[in-house]
C-alpha cells in the first residue's frame, strides 16, 4: 500500500514539475534565413597554411512551438528542420538539418526579446563546438488563416544574431557567421490553417521541399522523405 501511495505521489510531482503539453497550443512558425559566413581553415602541404573564404547560405527554419494556452506566450520549441539550398553551376540542391533549439522570453525593461540558441559540443576525439544565438522583439499577428483575434498570437517577425562554428582536430577549421530569419508569412499561415497542415510539422516541411522540386531544386546524397 506505501509503494502505491509513493507513486501516486511521484505521478502528481512529474505532473506539476513536466510542461504543460496537454494544456498548451502547438502552432507552427516558418522562417525564411541568410547565413553570411566567414570561413578558416588550415591547408597542411610541407607545413601548415591557412585559407579564407565568403559565402552565403539561404534556407528555411521550421519551429514547432508551444504557446501557454492560458497567457498565450511561447513556453518551449518541440521540433525544429533546417532546409538549405543553393546552386552549383547548372545544378541545384537542398539539404535538411533536424537540430535542437532552446528559446526564452525574456523581459528587458518595458520590452520583451525572445532569445533563440542551438548549441552543440564535444570533445572527443577532438574539440568541436557550435553556438547560434539570435534574438528579436515578438508583437501580436495572425499566423494562420482566420481573421478571428483568437487566432492572433506572439511571433518575432524577425531574429537576428550570430553562429560560431570551431573545430580544433587537424586540420582546424573556423567560422563566425550572422544570422537572418525573416517570418514566412505565406509558409506559416498554410503550416496552421486547420484545411492545410493544421499545425502539424511534418507536413509543413514535406510542403516546402515539395515547393523547391517544383523548382528543380533535387535532394543532396539522395535524401528522400
Amino acid at each position: 500500500m506505501k509503494t502505491v501511495t509513493k507513486l501516486a505521489m511521484l505521478l502528481a510531482v512529474l505532473a506539476i514539475c513536466m510542461p504543460a503539453y496537454g494544456q498548451g497550443e502547438v502552432r507552427i512558425l516558418v522562417y525564411s534565413k541568410t547565413i553570411d559566413c566567414w570561413d578558416a581553415w588550415e591547408v597542411i602541404d610541407d607545413g601548415v597554411d591557412w585559407q579564407m573564404d565568403e559565402d552565403r547560405t539561404r534556407g528555411y527554419l521550421v519551429l514547432e512551438v508551444l504557446y501557454d494556452a492560458v497567457t498565450g506566450e511561447i513556453v518551449d520549441v518541440i521540433g525544429a528542420e533546417q532546409i538549405e539550398y543553393w546552386r552549383d553551376g547548372r545544378d541545384r540542391f537542398y539539404e535538411l538539418f533536424e537540430e535542437e533549439y532552446t528559446i526564452e522570453r525574456v523581459d528587458v525593461g518595458d520590452e520583451v526579446i525572445w532569445v533563440l540558441e542551438y548549441l552543440e559540443a564535444d570533445t572527443e576525439p577532438d574539440l568541436y563546438a557550435q553556438m547560434l544565438m539570435v534574438r528579436g522583439k515578438p508583437r501580436e499577428m495572425n499566423i494562420g488563416f482566420s481573421r478571428d483575434r483568437d487566432d492572433r498570437r506572439e511571433v518575432a517577425r524577425r531574429l537576428d544574431g550570430n553562429i560560431l562554428y570551431l573545430y580544433m582536430g587537424e586540420p582546424i577549421e573556423k567560422s563566425m557567421c550572422s544570422m537572418s530569419l525573416r517570418l514566412h508569412h505565406r509558409f506559416t499561415r498554410l503550416a496552421n490553417d486547420p484545411d492545410f497542415g493544421d499545425s502539424d510539422f511534418e507536413t509543413t516541411v514535406i510542403a516546402i521541399i515539395d515547393w523547391l522540386e517544383d523548382r528543380g531544386y533535387e535532394a543532396m546524397d539522395g535524401l528522400v522523405l
